[in-house]
């Protein structure tokens, strides 16, 4: 009778689902939602369905003290009698390979029963390099970085910018440069694309970058694949966005966009510039200058 097949009528108990922090995330992180019901009868289940189940570990959480457990059943949600009220946290923890996931929160009460969709977002993970030194000399005798893999290639003109197969498959990944202008005194990070530089490279990524505002406190530890979408969303990157950036400073987090055509196609990334000052390096002589720097960017 009491069978999740059953057709009920509507319930008169009141349900709200609210996520706790959101409703995108990347697989294997976890979605919260408060669950939160009144009823005039009592109830008999509180039910989670998905059309994608979730990972290991997802289910209702009551290890909280913010959170009830009304439940005699936690995995079947089932009730114990005389509870009409109730806030309880389900966790559902993204699986891999998908793109989306609904969920259909419902409470079957004395009068019947009553639902609330909700729909995961399942975003791209995101890699994080830090404590990253990226060196350069002047406009000619500098290092770049390819986001897809974290790699800081040194003296891109000496090592990288003549044709084989070992420095295309280099130049391939490649999405950021940076130099140093003596003539104006500033740092730069430019595409390999940009008309800044002109290295004659086989293949140039067209690296998009814009300064994002009022986040030099951010603390890249704590990103999350959500909170990287949601920065370089508000940069508008596509649109705004420019081939490079004069007058680089500490402190500064810079978004990017790589290259449609690029190894590392379309993913969003950020910059923060942590360190820069001048410095000495064996592969370039005399006054170098470093940038030191963590990247996040998305896989």
């Amino acid at each position: 009778m009491d069978g999740i097949e059953v057709d009920y009528p509507t319930s008169n108990a009141q349900l709200a689902v609210d996520a706790i922090a959101g409703t995108s995330g990347a697989a294997d992180e976890m979605i919260s939602f408060q669950i939160s019901v009144t009823s005039d009868s009592d109830i008999k289940s509180c039910i989670v369905q998905s059309n994608n189940d979730g990972q290991n570990g997802s289910g209702f959480n009551v290890s909280s003290q913010d959170f009830d457990d009304p439940f005699a059943d936690h995995i079947f949600g089932t009730v114990r009698k005389g509870v009409r009220s109730f806030k309880v946290r389900y966790d559902y923890i993204i699986p891999a390979e998908v793109r989306r996931s609904r969920l259909t929160f419902s409470v079957i009460s004395e009068t019947g029963r009553v639902s609330v969709e909700k729909v995961v977002d399942v975003i791209p993970s995101i890699e994080k390099y830090t404590d990253l030194n990226i060196y350069a000399k002047d406009k000619i005798f500098y290092d770049a970085f390819a986001s897809i893999d974290g790699t800081v290639y040194g003296d891109l003109k000496s090592n990288y910018s003549t044709l084989s197969t070992e420095n295309v498959e280099a130049q391939a990944k490649i999405d950021i440069v940076f130099y140093y202008d003596q003539a104006s005194g500033q740092s730069v990070l430019a595409s390999p694309a940009s008309n800044r530089v002109d290295l004659e490279l086989n293949i140039e990524n067209q690296t998009l970058f814009r300064r994002l505002d009022n986040v030099e406190n951010l603390d890249v530890s704590q990103l999350t694949p959500a909170d990287l979408l949601a920065l370089t969303a508000d940069a508008a990157l596509a649109t705004e966005g420019s081939s490079h950036l004069t007058g680089i400073r500490v402190g500064q987090v810079i978004g990017f966009l790589t290259d449609l055509n690029a190894r590392h196609s379309l993913k969003v990334g950020i910059l923060k510039v942590t360190g820069l000052h001048p410095t000495s390096i064996p592969r370039y002589e005399g006054l170098s200058y470093v940038l030191e720097c963590d990247v996040v960017v998305q896989n």
